[in-house]
């Protein structure tokens, strides 16, 4: 439909809590943020900007450090608990989305190379759509599940993913040729 340049959505993006360091370590050390999303903004480049300037702020919060102490308190909660938190995390997010950087060259198994793989966000609560990014051996993956009442057509999603990040490469390669 029509764009409004006040309306943005918000997304619950897990970010990383680990040490670049220990990157490679096993287990999740995670916390949760929630981002507003300025869909309205027309200009790439000015939604580009604000949300890198949202998440940014967002990641040196204490906002996901304290979602991670909670969710590791969950664990040792009643059923009944966790239900409740989960409903109440649920409600403060449209999306859930992840972008996971994979492996930048081809991964083997059984001595062929893999094509690709993909994942899915978890969707629990109220949550409509679960958005999932990921690079794998110079290519970008994206992911979207829907809960269909509330969006019937994710393909429609998709595309218009595809059309942005396209849009973001060519400005990025402009820019890169400016600076040369």
């Amino acid at each position: 439909g029509e764009l409004r340049s006040k309306l943005s959505i918000r997304a619950v993006v897990p970010v990383s809590l680990r040490p670049l360091e220990e990157m490679k370590s096993l287990g999740n050390q995670f916390g949760l943020i929630f981002v507003s999303l300025p869909i309205g903004l027309a200009d790439t480049r000015d939604r580009l900007s604000e949300v890198s300037r949202r998440m940014n702020k967002l990641k040196r919060s204490f906002e996901p450090v304290v979602a991670m102490k909670i969710m590791a308190a969950l664990g040792a909660s009643p059923r009944k608990i966790q239900e409740l938190v989960v409903r109440i995390f649920g409600t403060k997010g449209t999306a859930v989305l992840t972008n996971v950087p994979g492996p930048t060259q081809t991964l083997y198994m059984a001595g062929k190379p893999m094509s690709g793989f993909m994942f899915w966000v978890p969707q629990s609560a109220r949550l409509g759509m679960g958005i999932s990014i990921l690079s794998y051996s110079e290519e970008v993956r994206i992911g979207v599940v829907t809960d269909a009442g509330l969006v019937p057509d994710p393909e429609a999603v998709t595309a218009g993913m595809e059309k942005e990040f396209h849009l973001m490469v060519r400005l990025a390669r402009e820019a890169l040729r400016r600076r040369a």
